[in-house]
């Protein structure tokens, strides 16, 4: 059997995978840009109503200070000016705005911690590494992947993490695991899409965990969707394999995750699928490749 040179084989895929990763980065523009703007709508609206309530707590306050430096000149208080102050108070509705201001604060400082978690993790994802290898904090890469592409599975799935503190860093091109892991969940997100379709449920579970395995790390990106076939386990790594609906895909996605997996980083990937668990991808990935 021929020997096949792995350096060789990536530059050929390495073109591919850089398209795929900007045709993701293409799709998810729309969803990432709605991420944004929900939560600025919150801040616009939020904003406008401590505006107008300011004013009011203003006007407020001027009256008192006005009644405030005639009792200490010793004029009395009229009837009048309690009247008045009485009327708007009524009209701020002080401990009204005491509750409502602090929730409003709180939701626009939740609403820029989006936004900015938002707009880092597209920076991470999409910063230019040329895919030099370099320390890679996995559980990061898996937290900027889920922030991006929240538009595509918050619609249809719960995303639950179990990542490993003590997990090392490992020796990889962040640029790559970032696509192996956004394709991953992103197919997660489809299958489910379809179970819901059929009508298996109204809302599926995306897990990913990582943890330590001797002197490797593993990463497992499991989904409660429908069950791929035992067939088509075995092509799904194939190139132009799919079996999504005419223009829906390429069938690259998971053959370029395998290529970047296991011959760009020595890694090893496998896929377990059934009716009762759903499907699992399970990679292995070395601390360092033993040719690096």
């Amino acid at each position: 059997m021929e020997k096949v040179d792995s350096a060789k084989t990536m530059d050929i895929s390495r073109p591919q995978a850089d398209q795929k990763k900007l045709e993701a980065l293409g799709t998810m523009i729309s969803g990432i840009t709605h991420e944004i703007n929900t939560p600025m709508h919150y801040l616009e609206n939020n904003l406008t109503f401590m505006k107008l309530a300011f004013n009011d707590l203003l006007k407020l306050a001027a009256k008192y200070r006005q009644v405030l430096r005639g009792v200490r000149v010793g004029s009395r208080v009229s009837d009048a000016n309690w009247q008045i102050i009485d009327a708007m108070e009524k009209e701020a509705e002080p401990e009204y705005l005491k509750t409502e201001i602090s929730q409003a604060l709180e939701q626009s400082l939740e609403g820029i911690r989006m936004v900015t978690r938002m707009v880092l993790a597209l920076k991470d994802f999409s910063h230019p590494s040329l895919n030099d290898f370099s320390l890679t904090d996995v559980n990061k890469c898996i937290d900027t992947v889920c922030t991006i592409s929240k538009y595509e599975w918050k619609r249809v799935a719960d995303i639950k993490l179990d990542l490993a503190r003590d997990l090392p860093y490992l020796f990889s091109s962040r640029d790559e695991l970032h696509q192996v892991l956004l394709n991953l969940v992103i197919n997660a997100a489809y299958a489910i899409g379809e179970k819901i379709a059929a009508g298996g449920y109204n809302r599926g579970h995306i897990n990913i965990s990582t943890k330590a395995v001797d002197e490797k790390i593993e990463i497992v990106v499991q989904n409660d969707g429908p069950e791929i076939s035992p067939q088509n386990q075995e092509l799904i790594f194939q190139p132009h394999f799919t079996t999504k609906a005419a223009g829906a895909g390429t069938g690259l996605g998971l053959y370029i995750v395998k290529q970047i997996v296991e011959t760009a980083h020595g890694g090893k990937i496998t896929v377990t699928s059934d009716n009762q668990t759903g499907t699992s991808f399970i990679i292995i990935l070395p601390h360092r490749r033993n040719d690096a």
